[in-house]
């Protein structure tokens, strides 16, 4: 079926049209309205009530006219980047896009580089699960790996699923203040300390890697990440109750997915856990 979106914005329950959009677009191109009706096909009259229907309904001045041409406000062009920005969101291209966090980077990484090497086009975009999970079910990415295996539990009746490999978290316990890695199997590990009522409260986020070594707060961290060198964790022990998956989620049926996980688990450090 060759059914494609279009941007419409409400404004205070008032439809500003894809058309009308289109309408502005020519006339920020042009600089005159006579020479954007002619662009876009509609007389110099129709394209006056394009502008006159839009800046009513966006209750703003979105255009100025005067004997050299006319141009956007403001106002008019902030609409417009905003157009653009949608419209960029619903453009499909024919690449392979995957995501992952860094502990997945380099697996991804390895995995798209091989498809890209035998002729298919990737687009790797390196995130949080959170984040990377949004733009799944946007239909902005085929494929994600998710350190957190929750996830693929919790999302299994809409997505299709495969095991990559395993992982392990390793904790360092300096104390009952802890810092939250940005990625990982963190809702694991704390779910395990609420299980166990044991004390701990959360006072710091951290996102760049190599910072827990820096840190002398408690933390858990995927081992693999220490046997690849990126973190250090000294005085971290294994936490054989960790084990877990590292899963990959898939929106599309893209032909090229099946290669590409087969890639991935090729490329994942730690498989046995």
């Amino acid at each position: 079926m060759d059914a494609r979106p279009r941007i419409v914005f409400v404004s205070e329950g008032k439809e500003i049209t894809h058309r009308q959009m289109e309408a502005l677009a020519a006339l920020n191109e042009a600089g005159s309205m006579k020479k954007a009706a002619e662009s876009i096909g509609v007389s110099t009259p129709v394209l006056h009530k394009y502008v006159r229907d839009i800046e009513d309904k966006a209750d703003a001045s979105l255009v100025i006219s005067n004997s050299k041409g006319s141009r956007l406000t403001d106002s008019g062009l902030e609409l417009l980047r905003r157009f653009r920005a949608y419209e960029l969101r619903l453009k499909d291209e024919d690449v392979l896009r995957v995501a992952g966090t860094v502990v997945s980077e380099k697996c991804l990484l390895t995995a798209a580089t091989e498809l890209s090497d035998a002729g298919t086009p990737c687009h790797v975009t390196i995130s949080t699960d959170d984040v990377n999970l949004r733009l799944l079910e946007e239909r902005r990415l085929d494929c994600v790996l998710v350190d957190d295996a929750m996830f693929a539990m919790e999302r299994s009746p809409e997505l299709q699923s495969a095991e990559i490999g395993s992982d392990m978290l390793l904790l360092k316990d300096t104390g009952p203040r802890y810092a939250r890695l940005g990625f990982g199997a963190q809702r694991l590990a704390f779910r395990y300390l609420d299980e166990r009522e044991i004390p701990h409260d959360v006072v710091r986020t951290i996102f760049e890697p190599s910072m827990i070594d820096r840190t002398d707060l408690s933390y858990f961290v995927n081992k693999s990440l220490v046997r690849e060198g990126i973190v250090e964790a000294d005085g971290a022990k294994d936490q054989l109750w960790s084990i877990h998956s590292i899963m990959a989620l898939t929106a599309t049926d893209r032909d090229d997915l099946a290669a590409f996980l087969e890639e991935a688990r090729e490329a994942w450090i730690y498989r046995k856990g």
